[in-house]
Order: C-alpha cells, then structure tokens, then sequence
C-alpha cells in the first residue's frame, strides 16, 4: 500500500509545465520576450532532471517547493526596488500557489539553474533566501 502511495505521488516535469498559469507583461513588449524566456529556462531545467542527469535536484523536490497550480509572476522591479543588491531568488508563496522569479537575475539558461537550485535548496522554511 505503500508502494502504491508513493507512485502515486511522483510527478514528472510535464505535470509541472501544464500546471503553470504566467502573469504575462503586455503583448510585444520586451518584458513578454524575457518573460518567455525564463518560462523557457525553467521548463529546460525541469525536463533535465526528469532525465537523472546526477543533478542535486529533482522534479520530485521542486514539486516540495510548489503545490497545486501555479501562478508564475516575473519580478521586473527589484533593481528599482532595491537598487545597490546583487541578486535575488525565486520566491514560492505556498498559500497562494505562486512563484515570483527576479528577471534582472536570469539572463540566461545558467544564471537561471544557479539561481533556482539556491532557491530551492536553501528555501525549503516558509521566509525569503
């Protein structure tokens, strides 16, 4: 019975992708293309660890960092916000089933793998990394 409780449990990184519901920028704008783009890295690096590529994460751990459908919100602020920092990290909010990625942080696939890994290793407790 067991057994069965934790195959029923696994998910995979198409469970993840289809799961999303983005907060896109208005249409054209150069915020929808680095929107895009994240939407991209993220679904990369999820279809990654679905292959066992011997990276510290898995589709299972960040499924433990995100529940439910999820509202993805692309942080375009956080420069003007707080203008002297060096980085920041996705956020997951648990109670309203949203992730907030930093877009000044994730220009390419790497910086969105360093990023994200920090996030969800480190961010496990209900506070900001």
């Amino acid at each position: 019975m067991l057994q069965q409780l934790r195959e029923g449990l696994e998910v995979d990184a198409h469970y993840i992708i289809s799961n999303l519901a983005p907060e896109m920028s208005e249409r054209g704008s150069p915020k929808t293309k680095e929107g895009t783009e994240i939407l991209d890295f993220f679904q990369d690096s999820l279809q990654e660890l679905d292959e066992d590529t011997g990276e510290p994460l898995s589709v299972p751990s960040v499924m433990q960092w995100q529940t439910g459908q999820i509202v993805v919100i692309l942080d375009h602020t956080c420069l003007q916000r707080m203008p002297n920092h060096t980085v920041c990290y996705p956020v997951v909010r648990a109670c309203t089933n949203t992730i907030t990625f930093p877009t000044a942080h994730l220009r390419d696939d790497d910086a969105f793998k360093s990023n994200i890994e920090t996030a969800i290793k480190y961010g496990a407790r209900f506070d900001r990394v």
